[in-house]
């Protein structure tokens, strides 16, 4: 079973403290996938999103999504693991040494199908040494409180609705009327590409995202993006009524 931090549409969250217990009582092994929101875990304030993690069999979250580590990097810890090493370990005899039964060496070929493996952790390391908690603690908070910018921005404008809480960096907004009307609006947005969204479907609506996710980004880039959303959206209202007298 996979319970998700953070989906990628909308940014929910799942209950962990309703499903790992019902997941621990049947025997079912329990993943969590906060590929993107486990970033935000090292600020204790959004600490509490990760309540009943303790009922999870493995979690895993990406530091290339959020925690400024060049792509690819994905963490992943497992409660017991002997579970994956008692599927995934190979011993011919030409592979076996002295000290792999010492419980001193974690060999971690036996964790995975293939023998070798890259070495991501050594660039996840760098960025925690020239970062520091307290560094990578404000990219976050930074992030999160140019989102909510962002949203106040959005609820200024009576054309426009949020579609859903916004909890970490990501604002989901629409034009208020039909779906063809918001696509339109998006294909309008990425075509001048001054700006990129990539959208999703939220309870049968057509819903437009925006993710704060660059290393530079600031307030005046947020003011600027709505801005440049703002204007967009009424030169498409012009010739939505336009269209609309005319038929």
């Amino acid at each position: 079973f996979c319970a998700t931090l953070g989906t990628t549409p909308c940014c929910s969250f799942d209950k962990l403290l309703e499903l790992g217990p019902i997941c621990n009582k049947e025997n079912i092994w329990m993943h969590i996938d906060a590929a993107y929101a486990g970033s935000a875990f090292i600020c204790p304030e959004f600490r509490h999103l990760l309540n009943g993690v303790e009922f999870a069999d493995s979690f895993n979250f990406n530091p290339h999504k959020w925690l400024l580590v060049n792509f690819d990097c994905s963490a992943m810890w497992v409660k017991k693991r002997s579970d994956l090493i008692g599927a995934f370990k190979l011993e011919p005899l030409y592979l076996q040494h002295h000290h792999q039964e010492s419980g001193l060496v974690t060999d971690y070929r036996h964790w995975q199908i293939p023998l070798g493996r890259r070495f991501r952790s050594l660039k996840l390391w760098f960025v925690l040494r020239m970062y520091g908690v307290k560094g990578l603690q404000e990219h976050i908070r930074k992030h999160i409180r140019l989102s909510h910018q962002f949203e106040h921005l959005v609820l200024q404008d009576e054309r426009f609705e949020i579609c859903a809480e916004v909890v970490l960096g990501l604002v989901c907004f629409r034009l208020k009327g039909s779906n063809q009307l918001n696509e339109a609006l998006l294909k309008s947005i990425n075509d001048a590409k001054k700006i990129h969204l990539v959208p999703c479907h939220l309870r049968e609506k057509f819903v437009l995202r925006f993710a704060i996710c660059s290393r530079t980004v600031e307030s005046t880039h947020i003011q600027f993006a709505w801005q440049h959303i703002s204007q967009l959206a009424t030169d498409l209202l012009k010739t939505w009524e336009q269209n609309h007298h005319q038929q």
